[in-house]
C-alpha cells in the first residue's frame, strides 16, 4: 500500500515539474540520408484484389503450397497466385499458365472450388474452367492481418527501403529500387 500511495504521489509532483533546455542530456541525432533501396509500389485495392487467369505460365519465384486436381497440379506463388501445371503425363509435367491471386500465401481445393486469401480477403473461386474463372464468394475482411502484414509489406532484400505507409484504398503488391531516404532498414 506504501509503495503505490508513493509511486502516485510521485507522478502527481513530477507534472509540476519544468525542465530546462539543456538540463537533460539530449540523444545522438541520426543523420538522414538519401540512399539506393527498395521503393513500394502501390495498387488500387480493387485493382489489387483481382483475379485472373493467363495462359502464359511464370517462372517460380516463391512456392508455396501444393494442392492436385484431376490432371493439374496448383501451386501458390506467395504473394502473387498460382501455377497451373498440367499433369496428365506426369513424366512431362509443365507448367501451362498462371492465376492471379494478389496476397495469397495458402490454398485449398474442394470440387471445384479453390480457397485462397487474396490479402484480407477469403476468396471461393470455381476452377472447373480455367479460361473462365468464376468467383463464387469472398468474405472481405476474413484476415485482417493481411491488409498490412502480408509477402509484400515488407521488400524481398535486405537493405534500405522507403517506409511503406499504409493507406485504406491501396495496398503494397511489389517493389522497386530507387534512392529513397534511410529511415527503415530490413537486415
Amino acid at each position: 500500500m506504501r509503495s503505490i500511495l508513493f509511486l502516485f504521489t510521485t507522478v502527481i509532483l513530477s507534472s509540476c515539474w519544468k525542465f530546462k533546455p539543456g538540463s537533460y542530456s539530449s540523444l545522438p541525432s541520426i543523420e538522414i540520408k538519401t540512399v539506393w533501396g527498395s521503393k513500394p509500389i502501390y495498387g488500387i485495392d480493387s485493382a489489387a484484389k483481382r483475379i485472373s487467369y493467363t495462359n502464359k505460365p511464370d517462372s517460380v519465384k516463391a512456392p508455396g503450397n501444393i494442392y492436385i486436381k484431376g490432371n493439374y497440379i496448383f501451386q501458390a506463388e506467395i504473394g502473387k497466385g498460382l501455377h497451373v501445371i498440367d499433369n496428365s503425363t506426369p513424366s512431362s509435367a509443365h507448367r501451362i499458365g498462371f492465376i492471379t491471386i494478389n496476397g495469397c500465401s495458402q490454398i485449398s481445393i474442394k470440387g471445384n472450388n479453390l480457397y485462397s486469401n487474396n490479402y484480407d480477403d477469403l476468396v471461393v473461386i470455381d476452377i472447373s474452367d480455367l479460361n473462365n474463372l468464376k468467383i463464387t464468394g469472398r468474405v472481405k475482411g476474413a484476415f485482417p492481418e493481411g491488409r498490412q502484414n502480408h509477402f509484400y509489406s515488407q521488400p524481398l532484400a535486405s537493405g534500405y527501403y522507403e517506409c511503406p505507409q499504409y493507406k485504406p484504398d491501396s495496398i503494397i503488391i511489389d517493389w522497386r529500387m530507387d534512392s529513397v531516404k534511410s529511415y527503415c532498414f530490413k537486415n
